[in-house]
């Protein structure tokens, strides 16, 4: 009576331990990146970012991760993931131009059928209403 217990302890520890090294190896495969070398300024996000070696990884469904080959600084930016008709092969970088500067809009991984499209926060425009010559009137600002 005893020797069935043990069995079953072994058997489900045997389980956890199989599916433990299945599972870290299917997060190693679902770690992307591309590395770019970009020779121009550009903006991610809100953050302007000098001409450099990047790399780029998704970190996460809705996050990218930009490391500086050469210094090691790395930012994260929320993304819109979403997915396209063909499989890149060697992955790609498309920036906007806007003015005088460049914008990263997307980053399409290698391998894979999903492209990320980079969230663009704006700084929040301010709004302000005048007094108009009424005693009665009102003023109000939106932040």
């Amino acid at each position: 009576m005893k020797r069935i217990p043990s069995i079953l302890i072994k058997s489900l520890v045997t389980i956890f331990i199989g599916s433990g090294a299945l599972a870290v190896g299917l997060h190693a495969q679902s770690n992307v990146a591309i590395t770019a070398t970009i020779p121009f300024p550009f903006t991610a996000g809100t953050q302007m970012v000098a001409p450099g070696t990047y790399r780029f990884s998704q970190t996460s469904p809705f996050e990218v991760s930009v490391l500086n080959v050469k210094t090691g600084d790395m930012e994260i930016f929320a993304v819109h993931p979403d997915s396209q008709r063909t499989f890149e092969q060697r992955g790609r970088l498309i920036f906007r131009k806007a003015a005088d500067s460049r914008i990263l809009n997307e980053v399409h991984f290698p391998g894979t059928e999903t492209f990320c499209e980079l969230i663009e926060r704006r700084p929040p425009r301010r709004m302000e209403a005048k007094q108009s010559s009424t005693a009665n009137s009102m003023s109000s600002t939106q932040r």
